[in-house]
């Protein structure tokens, strides 16, 4: 099959692109379904369904496990797939349907298939919006693109814990689903709503004028994969520590620290909305490796720091720090996906295999801290975690290093289908 040719791909990428508000509402409404559901579900098996802390544990586990092995395929598929706005479409169906499925008292098979839809489909978000960024303003315009709809996907996440809060105090717990699934149907719309043909399928995945791909065996060399085990470590590191400031407040405490920790998130959730605007501004005069290893030595001071606090003002300012670093790394990992595959025609593909080592790091962190919490106490898990932050930093510093001196070590080989 003959590659085709993009008429975009060389042209330079506009100042404001065609579906560039609807863009950014599409990460608005997905900014609070992709996190939030989970809690939530695992509160309303527990008082509306009475389930046990084993039978949520396996209901839950079962979703992050389909969210796991999805990713690597969803953006093989976001690569593949040259009609974007209709991919995300059906993807916002496809979680709506697992949303309604939790609606009432369901069956446990019914919570298993929920669970299965929204594993599979969130799957598909990130890689899908990332395509769509892309195609839609080109490689130069990508950064600042990216921390428009990162600081607008943040923005959501507060607006719809607003809305979930105010829904389970006054409404049927089941309402929140039910929230989340016209939530998600509705960014599926607007994904219509942008113009047609305005996202190039080529730009979109990062490919050659000619439509050249790099076989996926040419693209996983040793570089790629130091950056993604540099990011698995990172999220082993980094996800854990927050429940376990939590944890560690309690053991301190006399009542469950439940509004520290909500104040927390709202701390972090305000600096991520502000270091994702700033974000492209800070590659443009440092450049995207220098801000990449700041962020990766901030995960070890943190953990540090967490160490030592010992009251709910430490917290708080620590978790300024948090917000630093996701809100920059929000919009630096793709960018350094765009960059590390330049040329390939694999960067949705790129986008997959990162997202599966940030959930499987996110997995082993909560596995990690809670083996050490039990033996040796929390600031002892916060030592080790920071440890192996540490080490990522180092791993990070010495990957870029390779990368950049390689210069463009991911060329494609021949005019392959992906």
């Amino acid at each position: 099959m003959t590659p085709a040719v993009s008429t975009r791909a060389q042209q330079p990428a506009p100042a404001v692109f065609p579906g560039k508000r609807p863009f950014l509402g599409i990460n608005f409404l997905v900014g609070d379904i992709q996190t939030g559901i989970m809690p939530l579900l695992a509160v309303d098996l527990a008082y509306s369904l009475h389930w046990n802390a084993g039978q949520i544990g396996w209901a839950l586990g079962f979703g992050n496990l389909a969210l796991l092995l999805a990713q690597p395929f969803g953006g093989l598929l976001a690569d593949r797939l040259p009609e974007k706005r209709w991919t995300f479409f059906g993807v916002s169906v496809l979680f709506t349907l697992g949303c309604l499925s939790l609606l009432g008292h369901p069956s446990p098979v019914r919570v298993y298939s929920a669970q299965g839809l929204i594993g599979v489909s969130t799957a598909l978000i990130i890689p899908v919006l990332s395509a769509m960024a892309m195609g839609l303003a080109g490689k130069k315009q990508f950064p600042r693109v990216m921390g428009l709809a990162q600081g607008a996907n943040h923005a959501g996440s507060v607006a719809g814990a607003l809305v979930v809060g105010f829904l389970a105090r006054h409404w049927d717990p089941s309402a929140v689903f039910l929230f989340y699934g016209i939530s998600s149907f509705c960014a599926g719309l607007l994904a219509i709503v942008i113009p047609a043909g305005s996202i190039d399928p080529l730009l979109s995945r990062e490919s050659r004028p000619d439509g050249t791909v790099l076989p996926l065996h040419g693209f996983l060399k040793t570089p790629v994969l130091l950056f993604l085990l540099t990011v698995f470590l990172f999220f082993v590191a980094n996800t854990a520590m927050l429940p376990l400031a939590g944890e560690k407040l309690a053991n301190r405490m006399p009542e469950p620290p439940g509004e520290v920790i909500a104040w927390a998130i709202v701390v972090t959730q305000s600096v991520m909305t502000v270091f994702s605007l700033l974000t492209p501004r800070l590659l443009k005069m440092a450049g995207t490796w220098k801000i990449f290893s700041f962020c990766l030595f901030l995960l070890p001071i943190r953990g540090f720091f967490l160490t030592v606090a010992t009251t709910q003002s430490d917290i708080l300012e620590i978790q300024v720090l948090d917000g630093i670093a996701t809100g920059i790394l929000s919009v630096l990992l793709p960018v350094l996906v765009a960059e590390i595959a330049k040329g390939t025609g694999r960067f949705n593909a790129m986008i997959g295999f990162l997202g599966a080592m940030i959930s499987a790091g996110g997995f082993l962190s909560q596995i990690v801290a809670g083996q050490m919490t039990q033996v040796a106490g929390t600031d002892s898990a916060f030592l080790v975690l920071a440890g192996i932050s540490a080490f990522a930093a180092i791993l990070g510093v010495a990957g870029s290093r390779t990368l950049r001196l390689s210069g463009s070590p991911l060329e494609p080989l021949s005019p392959t289908e992906g």
